[in-house]
């Protein structure tokens, strides 16, 4: 029997991804996707990401990745996921008939190499961290480099044309400028300072930090500056995903004045996240991460705000933000609070908390009764359901099936 090569699999899977993307159900999730994030709801949206596919892919046929180019390997991987997805796990994720590839830039770095310790989890993408101090003080803050952004269109071509010439007949390929600006100033800063270092020097050395967060947030700024006279900015649709939430289509987005191919931040999406400020009261929040957040976000057409840190407590300063749409409600969020100090409308990107996934048995009744705790606490809030950060589900892919099934016939009921 002749074996099959790289470029047989390759464009059996992409052939079966394109079947997929002609079915009318994905236009049927767009709409869905658009009506919630346009304040439009028509119920909510579930869906999973982040799973651990190591700990399974050995397991299950259609998941073995069997291409011997590790370039190929890439792009099969991607391909049984996304197939193993659309035939297992009942959500709203959506199969479109395009194979976006990024376009290569030189240069976007902002200077600063990370000094980090890593411990292995075993087959899960999730990893523990420890930062070593590489900024200590005002001295350090000057390494922080503005951007200086190169197009490398040799490099871009050439990605383009690999990708083309394995299944360009079968799914559209295009090249992926930037789609959206989500500012993670604080992820970054303590991966250069230390988690603990940052955070005793917002009391202790206030201006320290502020002078930190001024030049991250120059650098930042210059960047999309350079992005947008580069025409590096990209088409906002189609929106796969928005911060740390679910997929961002929306009619919203470009604005009604946008000029193709010269795409602006206010015709994209933009947010922000202080993960480690889930301790910190509204008044340190806004002084030190929204004040400078608010910059970025201004420029952009649309919001999202936030990831894993609870922001209960803090709605009335994020009122501040011009066109916040969407908020993420983290397990570690009070949904009623949430609500009480809403003042319009917001998408409440929930996400329930992964540890269920991970017990010693997996109680598919408790997660679902979550899930309607969460709805009924939303108080009619236009909501979407993101199962993400998943650690472990102790090799057992049948409990990522049963999460999906059981919320996604709630939500469809």
């Amino acid at each position: 029997m002749q074996k099959h090569t790289d470029r047989d699999i390759i464009r059996r899977l992409a052939a079966q991804l394109a079947v997929l993307a002609q079915q009318p159900v994905q236009q049927e999730k767009i709409a869905l996707w658009t009506a919630l994030n346009d304040l439009k709801p028509r119920r909510p949206m579930v869906w999973i990401t982040e799973i651990p596919w190591g700990e399974f892919e050995d397991q299950v046929d259609a998941l073995r990745p069997v291409c011997a180019d590790k370039r190929c390997r890439e792009i099969e991987r991607a391909f049984r996921r996304k197939l193993f997805v659309a035939a297992n796990l009942p959500c709203d994720e959506v199969v479109e008939n395009v194979f976006h590839v990024g376009i290569t830039v030189r240069g976007a770095d902002f200077g600063p190499v990370i000094d980090e310790q890593r411990i292995e989890q075993g087959a899960s993408p999730i990893q523990s961290h420890h930062y070593e101090p590489v900024i200590r003080d005002f001295s350090d803050i000057e390494s922080i480099q503005l951007p200086r952004v190169e197009y490398d269109a040799e490099a871009t071509a050439r990605n383009l044309a690999f990708h083309e010439e394995l299944f360009g007949d079968i799914l559209s390929v295009r090249p992926a400028g930037v789609r959206a600006h989500f500012f993670t100033a604080w992820d970054q800063i303590v991966r250069w300072t230390g988690v603990t270092e940052a955070l005793i020097d917002l009391v202790e050395r206030p201006d320290y930090i502020h002078a930190l967060m001024r030049r991250y947030t120059d650098a930042f700024l210059s960047r999309m500056d350079q992005f947008t006279q580069l025409d590096l900015l990209d088409d906002p649709r189609p929106a796969p995903r928005v911060g740390s939430g679910g997929a961002g289509y929306t009619a919203d987005l470009p604005q009604a004045d946008a000029v193709p191919g010269c795409w602006r931040p206010i015709d994209q999406w933009g947010g922000a996240t202080p993960q480690i400020f889930s301790e910190v009261s509204p008044a340190m929040h806004d002084e030190f991460a929204l004040r400078y957040e608010i910059e970025v976000m201004a420029r952009c057409g649309l919001n999202y705000y936030g990831c894993c840190e609870p922001l209960h407590r803090k709605m009335e300063i994020l009122d501040k933000v011009p066109r916040l749409r969407k908020i993420s409600i983290s397990p570690w969020c009070d949904v009623a609070e949430t609500v009480a100090g809403a003042t319009r409308p917001y998408v409440f990107s929930h996400k329930p908390s992964p540890a269920i996934l991970a017990e010693d048995r997996f109680n598919g009744d408790r997660a679902e009764q979550d899930i309607r705790d969460r709805l009924a606490r939303s108080q009619g809030m236009p909501c979407e359901f993101i199962m993400k950060d998943v650690s472990t589900v102790r090799g057992d892919v049948a409990r990522v099936i049963d999460w999906c099934r059981r919320v996604y016939e709630l939500v469809c009921a």
